[in-house]
C-alpha cells in the first residue's frame, strides 16, 4: 500500500538529509538516481555498499529512508540510530527515528529522541502528539482488546490493502499479478496494484480464487488501479489510480516537477452485471497535474464524498478534502478542517455511515505507525468532533488502514503491515466480542460464600491477579478466544484449578462458573472443640430426619433434619425443601398437632438485626407450609436471633464458619398434639 500514500509521507526535503556530491562516484549516482525517483526497493543494495566504504550520516540516513519505506523497520532504525549518532545529522531524521521506534513499540527510547527533536522545533504540533502517544500507547496496548482479529487466508506474500465489501464480495487492492501483465514497481520490488474479489459470506468468511473486479481494457491497466469504494447501489466505483499519458508508444506514468507520480480519483459508473463491466470510466473533475488526489469514499446517501490530497495550502502532509453533491456536479473541494488535519499524514477515510468518519492518521495521538480514527461530522455547520482513536486490535504500532465496517455493525475489515504469517500488507477481519467471567466461590459444605479468595487467571497474553468480594463473587474480563488456567486458593481450604475457554458465538456474554472449596480432612481443621479460650458446649437435640417417626412429645423441641441456612439469608433452596417435605408428612400423620417453627441466627450481627433475619426465617418456612395444604392455625413461629445457640461462642471471631453454620438452624416446638 505504500505508494498510495508514501509519497505523501517521505517529504525528502524534510525527513531526509541532502548528500553532498563530493564523492560522486557511479554507486553513489545510482543510489541518488533511483532514492530521488522513489525507486527505494533498488537504491538498498548501492547504499548497503556506501555505508560499508564511508561514514556519513546522510548514507546512513538515505538507507535507513529506503528501509523504512519498504517496511523493513528493524533495518531502518538500525541506521536511524547510526545516523543520529553524527555530528553534522539534520534535527529532522530525528523525528524519523522516534517514528519507527514508535512502530517497533520502544516507546521509552523513542520519546527520548522526539524530545530532542521538538527541543530545536517547538512549533511542531505533530511531535508533540507523537510524545503524548508513546504515553497512552503503552497503556492502550495492555488493555483487553473489545474482539478478535482474524487473519484472511486469502492474503499472499505480495501486499493485500483497502478492502472494501461491494455485492457480496470482498473487494480489494492487491500486487499479486493474476493474469495481468503488470509492471514491476520499483518502490518496492512488486507488481503495481489492481483491484480483485474474492466471495464472500455473513459471517466474514472470505476465500477461493482472485477474480478482477471488473472486465475492460479501460480499468486493468499496467500501472497502480485502487483503493476503491462504491456507491451505495453498487452501480458506481470511485477508485484511485496513477496518472498516466496514453500515446502511441504506449501508456506511461506522469510524474510532477520533483519526479513523485502523482494519484488520481477515476470514476467507473453504469456497471453491466451481464458483461461484468462498467460501461463508463471517467475522471474526478478536480484531479490535478500539481498534485495528488487519491482515495475517494462516498457517504452511504451519495451526497458527501471525501478523499486525500496534497493539493497547497493544507495543514501539512496529506490532507482530508469535503465534497457536496450539487444535482450531478460535485462541489469545489473544501478542507476538513483543523480538528481532521494535522501536520502528518491523513488517508483512506471510510463513512460508517452519514455522519460517522473513519480515517488514518500518524498525526494524531497514536500506537506509532498510522492509525484508525472515528469522528462525527455535523451537516449544519460542518464541523468535525475530536477524533477518537479506536484503539486495539484493530489498531498496532505498525501502519493501520482502511476500515470497511461489515452490515451487521458488528464486524469490519481493515489492512494492516503489522508481522504475520504473509509479508506486505495484509486484510484483517475484525468482530467484536465483549467477554466476561463471573466466578462464584463457597464452601463447599455450607454452600456459604468465600470473601476474598485469591483467585490466579493465567493466559497466554495476559495474566491477572484478584480476590473475591464479601460476596464471594469475582467479574472480570476476559481476553477473549484464549484458554486460560484458573487457580482458586484461600487459608483453610483445598486449592483448586480449572481451565476455562474464553470463547463466545456472541458480541456480549458472561461465563459463570460456580466452584466449591473443600476444608482438608486433617482433624485440626474441623473440629469444633477447637475455639478458645473456653470449650464449646453443644446442646442435646432431638432431632427429626425421618418421616418414620412416631412419635413426639408436647412441649419438646425438634430440629428438622439437617436444615441450615445460609448466611445472612432467609429464602429457601431446594435442600432445604427436602427436609420441609419430611416435617409436612409428618403434619399429615398427626393432623391435630399443632407446632411452633423457630429460627436461629449465628453471632454476628446486632440482636435487633438478627430477631427481624430470623423471624423472616421462621415466617418463610409457615409461608412454605400453607402453600402446601397446612392450615394456618396449626402454625405459630418466633425468631430468637442468637438468644439459644446450639453452639456457644464466648467470642464471636473466633467461632469457625462450620460453627456459624450449625447456629444457623431450623427448628420446631410442639404445642399440641
Amino acid at each position: 500500500m505504500r505508494y498510495i500514500f508514501a509519497f505523501f509521507v517521505i517529504l525528502i526535503n524534510v525527513f531526509s538529509c541532502d548528500i553532498s556530491p563530493a564523492r560522486e562516484n557511479k554507486d553513489l549516482m545510482r543510489a541518488n538516481y533511483y532514492y530521488n525517483h522513489l525507486a527505494f526497493y533498488e537504491a538498498i543494495p548501492y547504499f548497503e555498499k556506501m555505508a560499508s566504504e564511508e561514514n556519513t550520516a546522510e548514507t546512513y540516513t538515505r538507507l535507513a529512508d529506503c528501509y523504512r519505506l519498504t517496511n523493513n523497520l528493524h533495518k531502518a532504525a538500525d541506521w536511524y540510530a547510526k545516523a543520529v549518532a553524527m555530528k553534522d545529522c539534520k534535527d529532522p531524521v530525528l523525528l524519523c527515528y522516534g517514528h519507527v521506534l514508535m512502530q517497533l513499540t520502544q516507546y521509552d527510547e523513542a520519546e527520548k529522541q522526539l524530545k530532542l527533536y521538538q527541543e530545536k522545533n517547538k512549533k511542531d504540533k505533530r511531535v508533540a502528539n507523537m510524545i503524548s502517544g508513546c504515553e497512552s500507547a503503552k497503556t492502550m496496548m495492555q488493555k483487553i482488546p473489545p474482539g478478535i482479529v482474524t487473519f484472511m487466508d486469502f492474503n499472499t506474500n505480495g501486499s493485500e490493502f483497502a478492502p472494501t465489501i461491494w455485492k457480496g464480495k470482498l473487494v480489494f487492492a492487491s500486487d499479486t499479478e493474476i493474469n495481468l501483465k503488470k509492471k514491476t514497481d520499483k518502490w518496492t520490488g512488486n507488481s503495481y496494484y489492481n483491484l480483485y474479489y474474492v466471495p464472500s459470506d455473513a459471517a466474514g468468511h472470505c476465500g477461493g480464487d482472485y477474480h478482477t473486479v471488473a472486465t475492460g481494457n479501460d480499468l486493468n491497466i499496467k500501472y497502480h488501479d485502487g483503493p476503491c469504494t462504491f456507491s451505495a447501489d453498487g452501480t458506481q466505483m470511485y477508485f484511485t489510480r496513477n496518472r498516466y499519458s496514453n500515446n502511441f508508444f504506449g501508456k506511461n506514468s506522469i510524474a510532477n516537477s520533483d519526479s513523485v507520480v502523482l494519484l488520481e480519483i477515476m470514476i467507473a459508473s453504469e456497471y453491466d452485471t451481464a458483461r461484468k463491466c462498467f460501461k463508463k470510466i471517467t475522471s474526478f473533475e478536480y484531479n490535478s497535474k500539481d498534485y495528488s488526489v487519491a482515495h475517494p469514499a462516498v457517504s452511504p446517501n451519495g451526497k458527501v464524498l471525501v478523499f486525500s490530497s496534497t493539493m497547497p495550502k493544507g495543514y501539512g502532509g496529506t490532507d482530508l478534502y469535503l465534497c457536496r453533491k450539487v444535482k450531478d456536479n460535485w462541489s469545489k473541494p473544501q478542507n476538513a478542517g483543523s480538528m481532521i488535519n494535522t501536520e502528518g499524514e491523513e488517508v483512506f477515510p471510510y463513512w460508517g455511515d452519514d455522519s460517522t468518519l473513519f480515517f488514518s492518521s500518524d498525526g494524531h495521538e497514536g500506537l506509532g505507525g498510522l492509525d484508525i480514527y472515528k469522528t462525527r461530522w455535523d451537516e449544519k455547520s460542518n464541523t468535525f468532533s475530536v477524533p477518537e482513536n479506536i484503539g486495539i486490535p484493530v489498531n498496532s504500532s505498525y501502519d493501520d488502514i482502511s476500515l470497511a465496517l461489515y452490515p451487521d455493525g458488528r464486524s469490519s475489515y481493515f489492512s494492516s503491515n503489522r508481522p504475520a504469517q504473509k509479508g506486505g500488507d495484509n486484510i484483517y477481519f475484525f468482530r467484536k466480542e465483549l467477554l466476561y467471567l463471573q466466578l462464584n466461590v463457597i464452601d463447599s459444605l455450607t454452600q456459604r460464600p468465600l470473601a476474598g479468595t485469591h483467585i490466579s487467571l493465567d493466559g497466554a497474553i495476559i495474566k491477572k491477579d484478584a480476590t473475591t468480594d464479601n460476596n464471594g463473587l469475582l467479574f472480570t474480563r476476559l481476553y477473549p478466544e484464549l484458554p486460560y488456567n484458573v487457580r482458586i486458593s484461600t487459608d483453610e481450604y483445598i486449592t483448586k484449578q480449572l481451565e476455562i475457554n474464553a470463547t463466545s458465538s456472541k458480541e456480549t456474554d458472561t461465563i459463570f462458573k460456580t466452584v466449591k472449596l473443600t476444608r482438608p480432612p486433617e482433624p485440626d481443621h474441623n473440629t469444633i472443640a477447637q475455639i478458645q479460650p473456653e470449650p464449646v458446649v453443644i446442646k442435646n437435640k432431638n432431632v427429626m430426619d425421618s418421616p418414620g417417626i412416631k412419635t413426639f412429645v408436647i412441649g419438646e423441641v425438634y430440629e428438622v433434619g439437617h436444615f441450615y441456612y445460609e448466611y445472612d439469608k432467609y429464602s429457601l433452596t431446594e435442600a432445604h425443601k427436602i427436609f420441609l417435605d419430611t416435617l409436612l408428612t409428618q403434619l399429615k400423620r398427626h393432623p391435630t398437632m399443632r407446632i411452633e417453627i423457630r429460627a436461629h441466627t449465628d453471632c454476628r450481627g446486632g440482636d435487633a438485626y438478627n430477631e427481624l433475619l430470623s423471624k423472616n426465617r421462621a415466617l418463610t418456612v409457615v409461608n412454605f407450609l400453607i402453600d402446601h395444604g397446612v392450615s394456618r392455625k396449626r402454625l405459630e413461629y418466633i425468631g430468637l436471633g442468637y438468644s439459644d445457640p446450639t453452639i456457644k461462642c464466648p467470642i464471636c471471631e473466633q467461632c469457625t464458619e462450620e460453627q456459624h453454620y450449625l447456629n444457623r438452624l431450623l427448628e420446631f416446638k410442639v404445642l399440641e398434639l
